[in-house]
């Protein structure tokens, strides 16, 4: 006869191991909130397995220390949270692109920027060329060329420069401002230091330019099937 599988190290030591589940599950969340959530859980967890299985004092005082720390955490996000204040288009930025992101971490990112009201003419984009500036455009009338062409022009609400984000870095068309407009700017070193100092962040903008950029293919397509006829 086959040896019978023994599952009771698993149904003995189930606070162990849910410790150790919560701890792997909170290094999926996306947002601070739930990941320091899920590891004060786990810590809560570990406290008591170590307590009441274990025995162990030690792991009792450093769980509980990691509780403490992510409690003084959680305040601190409460905190900035309740102080971050938007104009009305900073908050139309967070409606439009920012979704996901808390008023404190979105504070923090907007004041990496800045606004800045920019003349008809001035040339955002170069065709081939590694932009400086991430844009947000609040208001106004982007003309996006390409091959000498117009493609297209990309009203208020939309990034300008986002596809250099990706592949070589160089912007795949030319956009110049086709009237006066209010934008928003970020220089590319400071989002290639957001991407490392703080993923959380990067990743909810990163999914706003993903939408921003399938809001933008999508009205290019009904612009062409209207123009042919199709």
């Amino acid at each position: 006869m086959g040896h019978i599988l023994d599952l009771s190290f698993i149904t003995d030591d189930w606070a162990g191991h849910l410790s150790y589940l919560l701890l792997v599950l909170s290094m999926l969340m996306r947002r601070m909130l739930w990941l320091r959530l899920f590891v004060i859980a786990s810590a809560l967890a570990g406290i008591a397995f170590d307590y009441f299985w274990l025995g162990n004092p030690v792991g009792v005082f450093w769980q509980a220390l990691l509780v403490m720390v992510n409690l003084g955490e959680l305040f601190l996000l409460w905190r900035n949270d309740r102080r971050a204040t938007f104009s009305d288009e900073e908050d139309r930025f967070r409606a439009d692109l920012l979704t996901g992101l808390s008023p404190g971490p979105a504070r923090r990112f907007l004041d990496r920027g800045r606004w800045e009201d920019l003349a008809a003419g001035t040339v955002l984009t170069v065709d081939g060329h590694t932009p400086d500036f991430l844009t947000y455009v609040a208001s106004g009338k982007v003309r996006v060329e390409a091959h000498d062409r117009i493609v297209r022009v990309v009203e208020d609400g939309h990034y300008i420069g986002e596809m250099s984000l990706m592949g070589d870095g160089r912007a795949i068309a030319s956009a110049t401002l086709q009237t006066d407009a209010r934008v928003w700017r970020i220089e590319r070193p400071k989002l290639e230091r957001l991407r490392e100092t703080s993923p959380a962040t990067m990743s909810v903008v990163e999914a706003g330019i993903a939408r921003d950029m399938r809001s933008k293919l999508v009205f290019q397509n009904a612009t062409v099937q209207k123009t042919t006829g199709q």
